[in-house]
C-alpha cells in the first residue's frame, strides 16, 4: 500500500507540473548526454532521459550514477540547438538510500560561443538554480531569461551523483551554427 501511494504521488506531481508548464516543450528526451564519470559502467549517463520515472536504482539500472571516488559530479544533456530554459524537473533516488548526498548543487544553463567538441569550453555559464537542501524531486524555475544549448547538474561537494529522470521544458530559439565565429541569437534580445 506504501508503495502504492508512493507511485500515486510522483505520478499526481509528474502530471501536475506536466500542465503547470504546458506553454514549453519538454526538451531533453534521448537527447546525447554526458556525465562526469560511470558507477560500474551500467549507470550511464542516458538513463536521466530515457523516459522512465522508476526512483529506485537499487532494483535496476534506470538511472545514471557517478562513481563513488568522483569528487566533482556532473551531468549535463545536450539539447542540439538553442533554447530559452524555462525550468528543469530531476527526480533523484528514492528508495532510501544516499538522499543526502544529493544537495548543494547548482542547474548551469550553458550556451556555447563557438563549435567545439568540448561541451563546456568556450562558453557561457548561467546559473538557473541552485539547491542546498536534500531532495528526491525538484522542479526548478530559472530566476531570469536563460537561454543554452547544455543544461548541467553539477555538485558542489565530493559525492556521486545519481538522476533517475531529467526533464528539460523550453522554447526554441535557433539552430547552433557551426564554424568559429561567434553565435548571435537576434531573438535573445528581444523581451517577451
Amino acid at each position: 500500500m506504501d508503495m502504492l501511494c508512493k507511485m500515486f504521488f510522483i505520478l499526481w506531481t509528474f502530471f501536475c507540473f506536466l500542465f503547470a508548464a504546458s506553454d514549453t516543450l519538454e526538451i531533453a528526451r534521448n537527447k546525447p548526454t554526458k556525465q562526469s564519470t560511470n558507477m560500474e559502467n551500467i549507470r550511464h549517463s542516458q538513463n536521466a532521459v530515457d523516459g522512465d520515472y522508476l526512483q529506485t536504482p537499487s532494483i535496476g539500472d534506470f538511472c545514471t550514477h557517478t562513481d563513488l571516488a568522483d569528487e566533482s559530479s556532473w551531468w549535463a544533456v545536450d539539447l542540439g540547438a538553442i533554447y530559452e530554459i524555462s525550468n528543469v524537473i530531476i527526480f533523484g533516488r528514492n528508495d532510501g538510500c544516499c538522499v543526502e548526498r544529493f544537495s548543494n548543487f547548482d542547474i548551469e544553463v550553458i550556451k556555447p560561443c563557438r563549435n567545439n567538441p568540448n561541451w563546456f569550453v568556450d562558453s557561457v555559464r548561467e546559473l538557473c538554480y541552485h539547491q542546498q537542501v536534500p531532495i528526491t524531486f525538484l522542479n526548478a524555475s530559472c530566476h531570469n531569461r536563460m537561454f543554452g544549448q547544455y543544461v548541467r547538474i553539477r555538485l558542489n561537494d565530493p559525492n556521486p551523483l545519481t538522476l533517475c529522470e531529467v526533464e528539460v521544458h523550453g522554447t526554441f530559439i535557433s539552430y547552433s551554427r557551426s564554424g568559429n565565429s561567434s553565435r548571435k541569437y537576434s531573438s535573445l534580445s528581444q523581451e517577451k
